[in-house]
């Protein structure tokens, strides 16, 4: 039987190297009983702002008090801090380098515009990681992943407290995410995510959108007339044509708009890719 909470990992590392399989080992060396669970370890290389959206958009579906280990850090080895934050629902173990910034959002009342520092959140606590008795030795320059992360997840995973690990601090690193802009019947945003199929979603929320035909979504001088349901739907005239494929928009699971291609990448059929322009049109 599992001992202790689900351990999350994400992180930049990709899956032809050891370095997920190492730092199982030691949370497994650790804690045996322990359930490690992969989030992804396909973020684009210190791509901060993609591990901050697959860690908000993922982490609800994990049990209370879950550990989520968020490893994607340019800054390894130097004099950034390695936190823990605690929510009301979970743990989070990450560089303090902001990619805790959309975790946060969810628990500030006035997040600021640009990056910096940010206080605390009232319903939340943060500790800076700092005790070595929690850690493998020596700890690498380059693999704190292996030598810090991990075996303080396992401890978190046995009981160890938060204020064993280190000591509480009231402010961290904040990166905030570009939100759209509604300019009249105009949305503008972009792209921030593409996932492994090469559909292109965008910090559109679902919110902001009217009927599906209400809407004429614009990426790359291409135009999509109205919204589809699923990724298989038929855009007919309503879709751009590249290449003999139709994009088609929507909104996605994640509850963003979607620019994509049935049984295509939209990625590669624009080609676009994170930081892409969009525009919505809301139709009068």
């Amino acid at each position: 039987m599992p001992s202790g909470p689900p351990i999350v990992l994400t992180t930049d590392f990709g899956i032809v190297d050891a370095y997920v399989g190492v730092m199982k080992g030691v949370i497994l060396s650790i804690n045996p009983q322990a359930s490690i669970i992969d989030l992804s370890h396909q973020v684009q290389p210190q791509n901060l702002q993609q591990a901050a959206f697959l860690l908000v958009a993922g982490h609800h579906y994990f049990p209370p008090e879950s550990i989520h280990v968020v490893v994607v850090d340019p800054g390894v080895g130097t004099q950034r801090r390695i936190l823990l934050l605690v929510t009301p629902t979970a743990r989070f173990l990450a560089p303090d380098n902001g990619v805790l910034s959309q975790v946060l959002l969810a628990h500030l009342p006035n997040p600021p515009n640009q990056p910096g520092l940010v206080a605390v959140p009232d319903d939340c606590s943060v500790y800076a990681i700092s005790n070595p008795e929690y850690w493998r030795s020596p700890v690498s320059n380059t693999f704190q992943g292996r030598d810090i992360f991990a075996p303080v997840a396992a401890h978190l995973s046995l009981g160890v407290g938060p204020a064993e690990l280190g000591e509480r601090v009231e402010q961290v690193t904040w990166l905030p995410s570009p939100e759209p802009v509604q300019e009249g019947e105009v949305i503008r945003g972009l792209v921030i995510y593409q996932d492994h199929f090469g559909n292109l979603i965008t910090n559109i929320p679902e919110r902001l959108l009217p009927q599906a035909d209400q809407v004429t979504v614009t990426i790359k001088g291409e135009i999509i007339r109205g919204l589809s349901r699923t990724f298989h739907d038929d855009p007919g005239l309503s879709g751009a044509s590249l290449a003999g494929k139709s994009l088609l928009a929507l909104i996605g699971s994640h509850g963003y708009l979607e620019v994509a291609v049935r049984d295509g990448s939209a990625a590669l059929v624009l080609p676009a890719q994170v930081g892409e322009p969009v525009s919505v049109r809301l139709n009068s």
